[in-house]
């Protein structure tokens, strides 16, 4: 029905939590198999979206096992199971010519911070301690360290987890009819020990090679090809410092499309790299962007305004400047059910009828934003810009800006925010050359900046102040945008 190579402006990811009572308040009231249906799926058709992900779980069967119901992970009782609900789903896209991949989550380690090993995601875990890449214990060690978070994820270094994976995803994608088959490298990041990834990646892509097999074994008998699609990290070296030899699997043929990106680095990724792999070998690549970052203003901001929206349009203007294949939206949903500081539901939908065409982002406000910290993922992510120290030296980072930098209509307004205010503070920046000095405004720093001083794709971005460096007490650039408005 879909060919693999088709054109997808906008993949949509959708986490499939609304399956679960849990999630029945605002905004949604579900009472029946529509209003599930409608909470999330219908506001994607007749958008840009072309392709919808409907996330399967982590491989255990119900999804998220002893942890979902010390989490109220209970199927609505109008839908009755989990498999229901992925084939009302899967029957709402086909219906509306929408094509739909199942996502699976290779390592979710969510039940990280449980109180004992039966109360995790998978009872193959509580049965099979000796599979897990650590033990309880390194729950306590502090969420500074990965090992924390990494202890409950399976290591496919031993047979045993790789046959109970692909047996998942055989059982999975036989019962469904899905158009895809996605497994998500990003949900979470670790699969093997700590310093043997290198080692043990052939044993990877051995596995991809026998999922390639059963998809296909699957698709000659439905008489339709299973898709097989792989979400994995920010760059190829990222990725393969994990486990994963993504080129090794492109180049054998062994995958249909590549996903890339943690969705915390749009601006920093190396967009050239993947786009050259996937010329090379004939495959399609589609960036992902988490709708929610991690900097501190999306947190004081963003979840209360539509800077918000500003954000996502700038990183798709920036993502088709850089001629991706299409964009993969991750977390877009959540914004509207947050239980403080909600988004109206029509502003979080919006992207969707705006991002997937360059013609549809021009003249629209945005934001254009200088990377900063990626949290836990850093093992997966590209390093970042930010925060830097600021002081009398020139500071280079790296600044991108998409089409709008040729539009004479457009007004770039820059925001700079410091881990301090810093007395008798005079901060500048120099974009192109050309030295602009910021002016205070309350928490932040700001300056409108000349008109042309910007060019489309990388400019040459410094930034200094009038104190020297003081090792006691440093002057920290946490955040710098940049505001395009018309």
């Amino acid at each position: 029905m879909f060919k693999k190579d088709r054109k997808r402006r906008i993949i949509y990811n959708d986490d499939s939590d609304q399956q679960f009572a849990r999630l029945n308040r605002p905004p949604y009231n579900f009472i029946d198999e529509q209003s599930f249906i409608d909470a999330r799926t219908t506001p994607t058709f007749g958008t840009q979206v072309d392709t919808y992900v409907w996330n399967v779980g982590n491989g255990a069967t119900p999804p998220w096992g002893p942890w979902a119901e010390l989490n109220d992970y209970i199927v609505h009782p109008f839908l009755g199971t989990h498999q229901y609900a992925t084939d009302a789903i899967i029957k709402a896209c086909h219906s509306n010519n929408m094509e739909i991949w199942g996502s699976l989550r290779m390592n979710d380690s969510h039940d990280a911070h449980v109180k004992q090993l039966e109360h995790t995601n998978d009872s193959f875990k509580s049965k099979h301690p000796e599979y897990l890449l650590g033990t309880i214990a390194d729950r306590d060690l502090g969420n500074e360290h990965i090992e924390s978070y990494q202890w409950a994820a399976l290591n496919f270094e031993h047979q045993a987890v790789r046959d109970h994976r692909l047996s998942y995803i055989k059982d999975n994608a036989e019962t469904h009819d899905f158009d895809g088959y996605e497994l998500d490298f990003t949900r979470f990041i670790w699969n093997f020990p700590q310093g043997k990834e290198l080692e043990l990646a052939p044993l990877m892509t051995e596995f991809i090679k026998d999922v390639r097999d059963v998809l296909d074994n699957i698709g000659k008998k439905r008489r339709r090809k299973y898709t097989f699609i792989v979400h994995v990290p920010d760059s190829i070296e990222t990725s393969l410092m994990l486990g994963l030899d993504v080129e090794k699997w492109m180049s054998n043929q062994l995958v249909d499309i590549v996903v890339a990106g943690m969705g915390f680095n749009p601006y920093k990724m190396p967009i050239g790299n993947w786009k050259q792999l996937g010329l090379r070998y004939g495959i399609p690549i589609y960036t992902s962007l988490n709708t929610r970052p991690l900097f501190k203003l999306y947190r004081d901001t963003f979840r209360s305004s539509a800077a918000w929206i500003k954000y996502i349009r700038g990183v798709a203007d920036w993502w088709w400047y850089c001629d991706v294949d299409g964009i993969y939206l991750f977390n877009l949903f959540t914004h509207c059910e947050f239980n403080t500081k909600p988004l109206d539901k029509e502003i979080v939908y919006k992207p969707l009828s705006e991002i997937g065409e360059i013609s549809t982002l021009k003249k629209e406000n945005k934001i254009y934003a200088i990377d900063s910290v990626v949290g836990m993922f850093t093992q997966a992510s590209v390093a970042s810009e930010l925060p830097t120290i600021l002081d009398k030296n020139e500071r280079r980072i790296l600044l991108n800006v998409g089409f709008d930098a040729n539009d004479e209509d457009a007004t770039f307004v820059l925001h700079v925010w410091l881990n301090q205010d810093g007395q008798d503070l005079r901060i500048w920046v120099r974009v192109n050359h050309v030295s602009v000095e910021l002016m205070q405004d309350s928490n932040h720093w700001i300056a409108t900046l000349p008109e042309g001083i910007f060019r489309t794709g990388e400019n040459d971005f410094t930034m200094y102040c009038n104190i020297e460096s003081v090792t006691n007490n440093p002057i920290i650039v946490t955040e710098v945008f940049v505001e395009a408005e018309f």
